[in-house]
C-alpha cells in the first residue's frame, strides 16, 4: 500500500482527534473552535500546520499541552505500526518530522525488499 502525504495527514488527524477527545467531546470542540477563531486554523488544516496547532495548545494549556502532545504521538506511532520512544528533549514538531521520515523510509525499504524478491 503506497504511503502518501495525504495518508500521513489523515492518520495524524485521527491521532490528534484521539489525543483531544480524552479531554471530553465538548473540550475537543472548544479547542478546534479556539484554533479556528484565534489562528484561522480549521480542523482539516491542522496536519499541514502543526506549528500553529502546538502554539494553540500551549496557549490554552501551558506546560500541560505536553501531556496532550505525548498522547497524540503515542497514538500516531501505534496507528503507523511504529514503536514510540519518549524523549523529553524532543519537541512535538521534531517528533512529527522524525516519525514521518521513519514511516516513509520504512515503506521504501519494504518496497525495495519486494522488488528484490521479485528479481530472485
Amino acid at each position: 500500500m503506497p504511503q502518501t502525504e495525504e495518508e500521513f495527514a489523515k492518520i495524524l488527524m485521527e491521532a490528534i482527534d484521539y489525543g483531544l477527545v480524552f479531554l471530553g467531546e465538548s473540550a475537543r470542540k472548544a479547542i478546534y473552535f479556539y484554533l479556528e477563531s484565534d489562528y484561522s486554523l480549521t480542523k482539516e488544516k491542522v496536519p499541514e500546520n502543526a506549528e500553529a496547532f502546538v502554539n494553540g495548545l500551549e496557549n490554552i494549556f501551558g506546560a500541560g499541552a505536553l501531556v496532550i502532545e505525548r498522547a497524540i504521538l503515542r497514538n500516531l506511532h501505534s496507528k503507523l505500526g511504529l514503536k514510540y520512544e519518549e524523549n523529553k528533549n524532543c519537541r512535538f514538531i521534531e517528533y512529527l518530522k522524525k516519525t514521518k521520515e521513519i514511516w516513509f523510509n520504512s515503506h521504501e525499504t519494504q518496497k525495495m525488499i519486494s522488488i528484490g524478491t521479485q528479481l530472485i
